[in-house]
Order: structure tokens, then C-alpha cells, then sequence
């Protein structure tokens, strides 16, 4: 695999044999336990990257681009660097990267929301009195900017206690030109004792975007740990990765923010249990047939406003697809969308359409995700739904092939993602600004929240959070005029989220697909904006379409019984109170003395919670179980943040009443966990009088009785 250079040729024979013995041992063991590098390293043809071994003396080198890392120094150099960064930890009595959670972050009436509000409102940390994480005897969390020959690591390993390690690479060769030099058996081996971890971000990355994409794929798991915990280990002082992995941990930290909840994932459940009962037409992913018509979708971000005119002139060249409230300055405009499509599983949908005309809407046909709202349907006369494959339950009903990525987090994400799948080979962004210049002017005039078209009814804007713009937390990107605009996490996740999914498949396995940028907001990486005439000019050559929307989808759609959902729904009940009754126990037999106590302990439930395996004597995981763990996999780390940034920014005496009063609420979530989700999944309420089916996510659980 890797090459070697020795410069003399006397005992090289006894030197290379202990190098490539090493080597075998390490690939055999990240062949049994971690397959997924193995596969990388077996079939790697090093190019770049050499070790070099000369004969009779202790130490080695590693020449990277025909330059020498170490100057013939490798251990000494690594050894050396590593115990300064001990030494200088050791030095440390606190961190300071991104502050706790506060009460505001949970101030939904639910259950879930209402125990962690506790926890904090307990907490002897707040806002003004947070001065960073505390440090001890330990490393929360150790992320090493580059492998090199991993003499650093394996030290760093050996002398200091670590709970979750992060290995990070940009140039694969290095990594597998360690492989010759240390033991990874042993270094992965001391990551082994109950509560530690060790991850390995290893890929190809030239550029800071390269590099940041690399971190946030391959450390989204790690988080808390990364980035709230981390220490940073830079070796060779790499200034590209360390930059990368600087901005990525502000996208991960945001991430954390946003992630889903139980109740949240409970909604969809209660939707898609309504409209499976009511039977289901669906939209298979079967594979593309490349189609020669270009596609619009259009969204309500303000820059459609001045492009609606364009859009118009164009109408009859383009599939146009209206995303979510896109479809109202479509209507206002005199545009009639081919397709409308719908993600949001709230019933506000139901309720902003009765905003627009009534024979407008059973003219159009539906493409609903299955979490839609049950009464939205009735609003449409041609209803098909599709399933998201980053979701876990459709898997209880369909064939995983069948579902289509890249559909999270907008309507407008899963526009263009459905779009591309069913072979548009050329699509159009309207109204995908990602953004806004100003917070007076955030969506388009004519949309159901713009300054033109506000629904009367202050309450639907209220649940909507669109009334209080002027407090919305906003921070800048680039857009498309080359100057800054302002946008929020929502906004912003949705915009990378966009151009990761367009860069995956454009360099992939779809290298002709093209997708424009027709909106005057955020720039996005992967769909070039072109201006007004640009696109028209583009359109002029398109003759006008000949085929209908139902001679598109029907070559798609599939069938689903009646009620499919019923006994799928009843296998997660009893999943559900495994998983509780197991992290009950967990809680109740864990020790909790310190800081390292609740590190170990919440990395125990991280892992447990990010991961999934078959039950005892079973050979696969079963789709209830995934699905299970969907349901209940955001609320539980938001628990684990909680009291993992409480509990290490509390001062010595104060942590021990804090873990107490952490792990009692957590247990108290986990034994009311089951007899909630029967209560509303299983007690056998009609669409008609389920209270759940007229909630949005902003409204109080019916369940929820408050204390």
C-alpha cells in the first residue's frame, strides 16, 4: 500500500519487517472494527506522502509533496510537542467556547420542554454569571488537527485521560502512512472502558470549504463534545484544517440549536398515522428519465417580487413547481403552478390556505411529504404524497429505495431535491433568497406574511414566529450582488444544506444536472445566479411543454392499504419502553462525583442514543427500533446538552447538587415517555376530535398538564 524510501541498504531488510508487521496488525484491525477506513486505506495508492526509514538510526521521517515534516525527527519532535500541550493544559482551568442553554431555548408547553426549563431554572449558571467550562484532571474532549505519523497521538493517549477523541485528516495518505509507525490497536483500545469514544474524520480536502465540509459531515456526531468541550491539538500547525474545523464548530454549534424533539417528531407520527389510515397514493424515487423541460421552483423569499414578471413571460417554457407559500404571489400574479408542493407538518398550513382562492387550490395538484397535516389534503383535489429518506419511518411501510434525499429542511430543499430525482435536468430557483436585506421586507409582498398579503388573523402570524422580525437574531452572508445580507439559522442551515446536496450530486452521480439561482438573496454555492435576461434568454430556444403534470408522476406513483401504519405504530409503543426502561437504569446505576463522572456518563447515552443495534439473538436492527430512535433521539440530546453545559460550568461545589437534580428530571422524562405516546398514538381517537391534528409546533401539548 504505502511507500517506503531507505537510504542505506545495509539492515533495512530487519528494519522494514518490524514496519510492515506494524502495518499488517493495524490493517487488520481496522478491518474487524472499523471497516469503513479499512475500505479507504486497503485500496489507497499513495502518491504524495512517503515514510522514510534510515537504517541504524531510532527515529524516521515523513516527506509530504517532497518536503520533510521532521527533518528526520519524527518521534522526537511529536513527543516533544506533545507534552508541551499537556503541559500547557495543565496550566488551564477553564474553556470558553459556546455558552449554556438557556430557559428561553425550552419555553414550549410541553412535557420535554418543561423538565428541562426546570433543570435550568435549578441551575446555579445563568447567562451573566457563565464564565467558561471548568476543567479538571481530564480531557472532555480532544480533537487532533492532523494525523502525521501519529507519534503525538499515541502519546497524548498515554499520559492523559480523554472521554471522546476526534481524529481529524485532510490528507489520507498521512493517516495511512501512521500505520507503519504506531499501534492504533492500542490508542483505539484505551477508548474502549464504558463513557470514552474515539471518532475519525478522515478525507481529501484542499480548500477551507473542502476542509469545512469534511468536519461537518463527519463530526455532526460528535456533538457536544465537539464543539462545546474541545480542546484543539494542532499539529505541524495545519492552519487550513484548523480553520475549517473553527468555522465548522460555529455551523455544529448552531446545529445544536435546531434539533427536532420528541414532540416535534410526535406530530408527524399523529399526521402520517391519519393519512396512512385514509390510504395513500405515493411518489416513488424509481430512478430518473431524463426530461428536456426546465424547471421553476419558486418559493416567497422578497427577491420574487422582482422576478415575478420575468417568471411570467417564461410561464410557458417551464414545469413550475410553487414551494410551501410560494404559491401565493404565484396566484396574484395570474400563475397557475403546475405542482404544489407542501413539508411543513403543522396544521398553520390548513389554516393559511384558506387565504387563497378555493377553486385555485382544486385545480392544483399536491405533492405532500407523508408527515403533512391530514386536513391540508382536503384543500386539493389530486393528492400524492413522498417520503424523505432521512427519515426513519417510512421504513415501517415502504422500500428504503423508493424514498428521496436532500428533501430537509425547507419545502424549497425538497422542491429542487425532488426535482432533480424524477430528471429535470435543468431547474430554476425563485425565491430561495436564504435571507433578507432588510428585516421589514423577509418575505415577498404578496405571500401570506408579506407587507401585501398578511393574513388578518395576528395569531396564525404569531404561531408562525413571523410577527416579531425586529427581535429575530440575524447574522450576515454574501450575497448575490456581492455585498452582505442578513440571515438566521433556519435560513442558513436550509441554504447549506442546499449546496451540499448540489455539490454531492453534481460531482457525482449527476454531473449534468444544472440548477440556477433566479433569486436575489444569499449566494449558493453550486447554483450560479444569473440575472433576469440571462434566464430568459436561456428560455428562449425551450419549446412549450406538451406533456401534463399527471403523465409526469403517474409513472411514479405506488399505493398504500389502508391503515398500514396501525401495527408498526404498536411495535415502536413496545420499543419505546425498552429504550426508557434501559436509560432509566443506566441513569439510576451511574455514579456522579464530578465533572468526569457526568462526561463518561453522557457519552455512555450520546453513543447509545446515536446508535443502533439489533436486539440479543436478532441479525438486523428491526425498522421500529430506527424509528424509535428517531422519535426520541432529539429530545434526549438535548438533555445530554443540557446538563453537560450546566454541570461543566458549575463551580466544585455546586455540580454535585446539579447531576442530582439533572438526572432526576431526565429519569422523570424517560417514565413518563411511554404512557404519553400511548395516550396519543394508541387510545384510538378519530381525526375528527384529535386535538393533536389541529396543533402547530408552537402550541401547547394536549397532553401537558403543567405543575
Amino acid at each position: 500500500m504505502a511507500k517506503k524510501r531507505n537510504q542505506e541498504k545495509s539492515g533495512y531488510q530487519d528494519d522494514g519487517q518490524i514496519f510492515m508487521q506494524r502495518l499488517e496488525r493495524n490493517l487488520a484491525f481496522f478491518k474487524r472494527h472499523r471497516p469503513s477506513l479499512y475500505k479507504m486505506l486497503a485500496s489507497m495508492d499513495l502518491q504524495r506522502v512517503e515514510l522514510v526509514v534510515t537504517p541504524g538510526k531510532q527515529d524516521v521521517d515523513m516527506v509530504a509533496s517532497g518536503q520533510s515534516c521532521y527533518r528526520g525527527l519524527a518521534r522526537e519532535y511529536s513527543v516533544d510537542e506533545a507534552q508541551r500541550m499537556l503541559e500547557e493544559f495543565a496550566r488551564k482551568n477553564q474553556i470558553f467556547t459556546y455558552a449554556p442553554p438557556g430557559t428561553k431555548r425550552y419555553s414550549q408547553k410541553d412535557f420535554a420542554s418543561d423538565l428541562l426549563r426546570r433543570v435550568i431554572e435549578e441551575s446555579p449558571v445563568t447567562k451573566s454569571t457563565f464564565e467558561g467550562y471548568r476543567l479538571g484532571n481530564f480531557f472532555p474532549s480532544v480533537v487532533f488537527l492532523g494525523c502525521g505519523l501519529g507519534y503525538h497521538i499515541e502519546e497524548v493517549c498515554r499520559k492523559a485521560e480523554i472521554v471522546h477523541g476526534i481524529i481529524v485528516e485532510r490528507e489520507p495518505e498521512k493517516f495511512a502512512v501512521s500505520l507503519y509507525t504506531v499501534d492504533w490497536e492500542d490508542i483505539v483500545t484505551r477508548f474502549k472502558k464504558v463513557g470514552k469514544s474515539l471518532s475519525f474524520a478522515i478525507g481529501k480536502a484542499d480548500s477551507d470549504a473542502e476542509v469545512k465540509a469534511l468536519v461537518y459531515s463527519q463530526m455532526s456526531r460528535d456533538l457536544p463534545f465537539y464543539p462545546f468541550f474541545s480542546t484543539y491539538y494542532n499539529h505541524l500547525a495545519d492552519i487550513p484544517l484548523a480553520k475549517g474545523v473553527i468555522d465548522a464548530s460555529k455551523d455544529l454549534a448552531v446545529l445544536a440549536t435546531n434539533w427536532s424533539n420528541y414532540d416535534n417528531e410526535l406530530i408527524r407520527l399523529v399526521n402520517s398515522a391519519y393519512n396512512a389510515r385514509a390510504g395513500m397514493t405515493y411518489l416513488a424515487n424509481l430512478g430518473r428519465k431524463a426530461i428536456p423541460f426546465p424547471m421553476a421552483v419558486v418559493g416567497s423569499g422578497p427577491s420574487i417580487d422582482g422576478r415575478i414578471e420575468s417568471l411570467k413571460r417564461m410561464r410557458d417554457r417551464l414545469f413550475v413547481v410553487s414551494a410551501g407559500t410560494g404559491l401565493k404571489p404565484l396566484l396574484a400574479a395570474g400563475i397557475t403552478p403546475d405542482l404544489h408542493m407542501e413539508l411543513d407538518p403543522s396544521y398553520l398550513i390548513y389554516e393559511l390556505h384558506e387565504d387563497l382562492p378555493q377553486e385555485a387550490l382544486k385545480s392544483i395538484p399536491l405533492l405532500a411529504v407523508n408527515e403533512i397535516n391530514p386536513l391540508v389534503s382536503r384543500r386539493f383535489k389530486d393528492v400524492t404524497y413522498f417520503f424523505k429518506s432521512d427519515n426513519m419511518l417510512p421504513g415501517l411501510v415502504v422500500e428504503t429505495g423508493e424514498l428521496f434525499s436532500g428533501c430537509n429542511p425547507t419545502v424549497t430543499n425538497a422542491a429542487m431535491a425532488v426535482g432533480q430525482a424524477l430528471g429535470f435536468q435543468k431547474i430554476y430557483l425563485f425565491g430561495t433568497d436564504f435571507g433578507f436585506k432588510n428585516k421589514a421586507y423577509h418575505h415577498a409582498r404578496h405571500s401570506v406574511w408579506g407587507q401585501e398579503g398578511a393574513n388578518p388573523n395576528r395569531e396564525l402570524e404569531e404561531k408562525a414566529g413571523s410577527a416579531n422580525h425586529a427581535s429575530w437574531t440575524t447574522f450576515e452572508v454574501e450575497g448575490t450582488d456581492g455585498k452582505p445580507i442578513f440571515t438566521r439559522n433556519d435560513y442558513y442551515t436550509a441554504k447549506r444544506s442546499m449546496e451540499d446536496f448540489l455539490g454531492e450530486v453534481t460531482s457525482g452521480s449527476l454531473p449534468e444536472l444544472e440548477v440556477f439561482n433566479c433569486s436575489d438573496g444569499a449566494l449558493i454555492d453550486n447554483a450560479p445566479w444569473i440575472s433576469a435576461d440571462q434566464f430568459e434568454k436561456a428560455l428562449l430556444s425551450v419549446d412549450q411543454r406538451v406533456w401534463s403534470v399527471q403523465e409526469l408522476l403517474k409513472t411514479h406513483q405506488r399505493e398504500l392499504q389502508a391503515g398500514v401504519l396501525d401495527i408498526p405504530i404498536a411495535g415502536v409503543y413496545e420499543e419505546l419502553k425498552r429504550l426508557c426502561a434501559k436509560f432509566i437504569r443506566q441513569l439510576r446505576a451511574a455514579s456522579l462525583g464530578g465533572r468526569k463522572d457526568l462526561c463518561l456518563l453522557a457519552n455512555q447515552l450520546r453513543l447509545e442514543t446515536m446508535t443502533v443495534t439489533p436486539h440479543a439473538g436478532a441479525q438486523a436492527v428491526r425498522p421500529e427500533q430506527l424509528y424509535c430512535a428517531q422519535l426520541t433521539k432529539g429530545s434526549l440530546l438535548h438533555f445530554l446538552v443540557v446538563g453537560l453545559c450546566h454541570g461543566m460550568a458549575c463551580e466544585d461545589h455546586e455540580i454535585i447538587d446539579f447531576t442530582k437534580t439533572w438526572r432526576a428530571r431526565f429519569t422523570e422524562f424517560l417514565e413518563a415517555l411511554p404512557a404519553h405516546f400511548y395516550a396519543v398514538m394508541l387510545s384510538g381517537r378519530s381525526v375528527e376530535s384529535d386535538p393533536w391534528v389541529l396543533r402547530t409546533l408552537k402550541d401547547k401539548d394536549p397532553e401537558f398538564q403543567e405543575k
